[in-house]
């Protein structure tokens, strides 16, 4: 579902999940994003309910006609609300309690769902470490996003 999330609520490190260059990119580099990342909770004993999802795009001009100076259109939760976008968000059944320092091991694939081409098919995992390194949990759901 979009939301308009508030930073507040945003309670792990943000990780990069795709960059690419808009100016170069094909379709075949898009059709399935594929990522593993990590990030680390730093809220203390708070509740885990989604995953949020934005993006960032740099106007930087081409090799050949450099912009004077780059401008930066983000879509992350802000208090000033400075786009009309909201950001994606992946909310679990069940939130499971996270405390600072906890790990968070994510692996997502993004592609185009085959029964509906106008969804996009997203299947999420995760493995939560306690900061000690000792396993908490995990899980993995599928979500479908216009």
């Amino acid at each position: 579902m979009w939301n308009d999330l508030n930073p507040l609520q945003v309670i792990g490190t943000p990780t990069i999940v795709k960059e690419m260059d808009c100016l170069t990119a094909t379709v075949s580099e898009i059709e399935e994003v594929r990522c593993n990342v990590t990030s680390v909770i730093n809220g203390q004993n708070t509740r885990l309910c989604g995953f949020g999802g934005w993006f960032d795009v740099h106007f930087r001009g081409r090799k050949e006609d450099p912009a004077q100076q780059e401008i930066e259109l983000t879509t992350a939760p802000s208090e000033q609300h400075c786009t009309h976008w909201g950001q994606q968000v992946f909310i679990m059944a069940d939130p499971i309690n996270v405390g600072e320092g906890d790990h968070l091991n994510l692996g997502l694939v993004m592609s185009r769902s085959k029964e509906n081409h106008r969804l996009m098919e997203v299947e999420l995992e995760c493995e939560i470490k306690e900061a000690s390194g000792n396993p908490k949990e995990s899980f993995e759901k599928t979500y479908f996003i216009e």
